[in-house]
């Protein structure tokens, strides 16, 4: 097999770079692969642009390694270009959402493994704009913390670096109300709150419990809204959160759609986040985009659970 592997250099620790060479010389060591090319990005739509120039039939996977936002790139590139090769994805960044919540193997054994046995699973994808993504598009409490972390940080100190961040920003974060409208065909309402997400899979942010009947094959989106809180519900709210019983609480709103609207209704620029990075302001139009890319999966991934 011939594998392609996009790099993003300055994703996750400094060392990192000599696993991935471990990992690509292991695999054609044991014969799981005979070709290996590598490309290293350099600055934003590397990854997209490299991804998107691959044609059907070139190689028998591409791999993505780096972050939430270099996949993004990677699964955006593959949609546009019209090609149907599966890819792997090695999670060299901070949260890594959807590798999480698919349990894709991040060592050595675990992603030969995978490679050995090559199980592709069709997914869906999201569509805002002119771009696609694979995990969420959001806007409100913390979803800017993603690109607000310099890449130093992140690489010294992981998911701290979030943590600081969300702490220093919630006080005002919990103040700032959106005024948004919503529009689907499922739910369409005029909403004074914290927070929307867009979601393909159940985990968001590091919540792996964020929308817990999310699905990546069932073609749908999962929308959470979390509307005005007042100072004493936001404590029980957060803890409701971590366990993922917050869809029954009364300031949240939860439903599932194909295709969704949502606009600011005053003049604050309200800024969007698709997959870690940064989109632009509302207003915002989401479609989910079926059976969209291949993922490889490992053998004992139990694909009615994701």
């Amino acid at each position: 097999m011939k594998a392609y592997f996009i790099i993003n250099p300055s994703s996750g620790k400094q060392n990192f770079k000599n696993s991935i060479q471990s990992l690509i010389g292991r695999l054609i060591m044991e014969k799981l692969v005979n070709t290996v090319d590598v490309y290293f990005t350099e600055k934003k739509d590397d990854a997209k642009n490299a991804a998107m120039a691959v044609r059907e039939g070139q190689y028998d996977f591409v791999v993505s390694v780096g972050g939430d936002g270099t996949l993004n790139e990677v699964i955006d590139g593959i949609i546009r270009g019209g090609s149907k090769t599966p890819v792997a994805v090695i999670s060299a960044g901070t949260v890594n959402d959807f590798a999480s919540i698919l349990g894709l193997p991040q060592e050595e054994d675990a992603f030969c493994d995978m490679i050995r046995n090559f199980r592709p699973l069709t997914v869906d994808a999201g569509k805002v704009g002119d771009h696609y993504f694979i995990n969420v598009v959001a806007a409100g409490l913390l979803t800017d913390i993603g690109y607000k972390v310099p890449k130093e940080s992140k690489a010294l100190l992981g998911k701290l670096a979030y943590y600081l961040e969300g702490a220093k920003d919630l006080p005002m974060a919990l103040v700032r109300n959106l005024k948004l409208r919503l529009e689907s065909e499922e739910y369409t309402k005029d909403i004074e709150g914290v927070l929307f997400l867009i979601t393909n899979s159940q985990s968001v942010g590091g919540f792996k419990k964020m929308a817990t009947p999310a699905s990546v094959t069932d073609g749908y989106l999962d929308v959470v809204v979390i509307r005005k809180v007042e100072i004493s519900q936001v404590t029980p709210l957060l803890l409701k959160l971590l366990n993922g019983t917050h869809i029954d609480h009364p300031s949240v709103d939860y439903f599932q759609t194909k295709h969704l609207k949502v606009m600011s209704l005053d003049d604050k620029e309200v800024t969007v986040d698709y997959d870690g990075e940064y989109y632009g302001n509302l207003p915002v139009e989401v479609w989910v985009v079926p059976e969209a890319v291949n993922i490889l999966i490992p053998p004992t991934t139990e694909v009615e659970k994701i």
